[in-house]
């Protein structure tokens, strides 16, 4: 099956002004907001900017070593390989690129801006990377208001399309998916009138506060979320918009993975639903949540962070070091009691959310599983009716 890396190819001499932007190829600049630019693409929009082609040649001769994604660095290689030479990428211009790590606020924010030389502008919000205080800012989005990287993107859009003065789409993968819906949808409506739509892949959503407020009902419609079929991300808190399912030919988180995601011509390859799985886990997760207030999912994600952040690791992978283990378990000892009673209450909930959910699991799972009985059944029939006919025919 076909992926991205075959789309680039199989389009790489259709300019963008005689088959204007589509899905896939949002999907492709927004999967590049993961390159590691550093000073290779301006923070301005002025003159000094960088094309695909140039900063993909780049990557290709020097290699990939910090890319942000974890162990795609061929995929990332391949896919550099077909952009260096593509008539449809290879021009367009990337300019302001934006990168904050800051443990202090716990922010971890990156975008860039992609100019096409017709159309719209392409503004692309990176997901979260390995650190520690990326994954800790997800997760303070099931009780906060406003995370710092949602603020920064916001504002970054904003600046960014009044510079412009042109139509944009926003996009991003995973929590960039995330940056994208919310940079659009509380953007000033001057700002918004020039966002023609939004493209979230598998960005999780908002929470039961933010999801409420009127401004979602403003772009509601111009919000295009897609996620895999066994969704673990983009399925998480609440979504106005309806998802559409792409086939992916991986398994379980990874699935997570764009490279997965199958395409054919100039169009991902959808499935009618997700897999029961998911839906279980969307379930629960949102039952667990509802029972948790917000104040409680502070003290539980605050207090596992300070365990974490004991140790020397910034990156998620330092962690299973031997001294930074030890220095965890050193910190869980030294957990004051109100904090532990409240995790522990927490995992109680998560069990009860899912016992209770299990059942709709199960009844689907069922349904499924005759269906495909029926459906066999049929097909067995039927051969049998055409193995007659064709019987019949021999003995005239």
């Amino acid at each position: 099956m076909a992926n991205m890396i075959d789309y680039v190819r199989w389009r790489g001499d259709i300019p963008f002004h005689q088959v204007p932007l589509g899905e896939v190829d949002a999907l492709v600049l927004s999967y590049l907001s993961y390159m590691p630019f550093g000073s290779l693409v301006s923070a301005d929009y002025g003159e000094k900017t960088a094309t695909i082609a140039q900063v993909a040649a780049y990557f290709y001769e020097n290699g990939l070593s910090s890319s942000c994604m974890i162990d795609s660095e061929e995929s990332d290689c391949l896919l550099m390989d077909a952009l260096r030479t593509s008539v449809r990428f290879g021009s367009v211009q990337i300019a302001g690129f934006a990168d904050r790590y800051d443990e202090k606020t716990q922010e971890q924010f990156s975008a860039v801006t992609f100019m096409p030389e017709t159309g719209p502008a392409f503004i692309a919000f990176r997901g979260t990377d390995s650190t520690v205080v990326g994954w800790k800012e997800d997760f303070n989005m099931s009780f906060s208001r406003e995370v710092p990287a949602q603020r920064t993107a916001l504002a970054y859009a904003a600046q960014a399309i009044r510079v412009l003065d042109r139509p944009v789409i926003l996009g991003g993968h995973s929590k960039g998916g995330n940056l994208a819906a919310y940079a659009g949808v509380f953007a000033p409506e001057d700002v918004q009138a020039d966002i023609q739509c939004i493209y979230n892949f598998d960005g999780p959503g908002f929470n039961e506060q933010v999801f409420a407020l009127p401004e979602f009902k403003r772009l509601n419609m111009r919000i295009h979320t897609f996620v895999p079929q066994s969704s673990m991300i983009g399925i998480l808190l609440w979504h106005a918009e309806p998802f559409t399912v792409v086939r992916s030919d991986a398994g379980g988180l990874l699935q997570h993975n764009p490279y997965s995601w199958q395409v054919m011509g100039g169009r991902m390859l959808t499935l009618p639903e997700r897999t029961n799985e998911s839906r279980f886990a969307e379930e629960t997760i949102k039952h667990w949540l509802s029972e948790l207030q917000p104040e409680a999912r502070s003290t539980i994600i605050d207090g596992i962070y300070s365990v974490l952040s004991a140790s020397d690791g910034r990156n998620i992978s330092d962690l299973f070091e031997a001294k930074n283990v030890r220095a965890i378990l050193r910190a869980v000892g030294t957990m004051d009691e109100e904090t532990k009673d409240v995790i522990v209450d927490a995992f109680r909930r998560l069990g009860s959310s899912l016992k209770e959910t299990i059942p709709d699991w199960l009844d689907r799972t069922t349904d499924q599983l005759f269906t495909m009985i029926a459906q066999k059944a049929t097909d067995k029939e039927m051969k049998r009716e055409l193995k007659k006919e064709n019987k019949k025919e021999n003995n005239v």
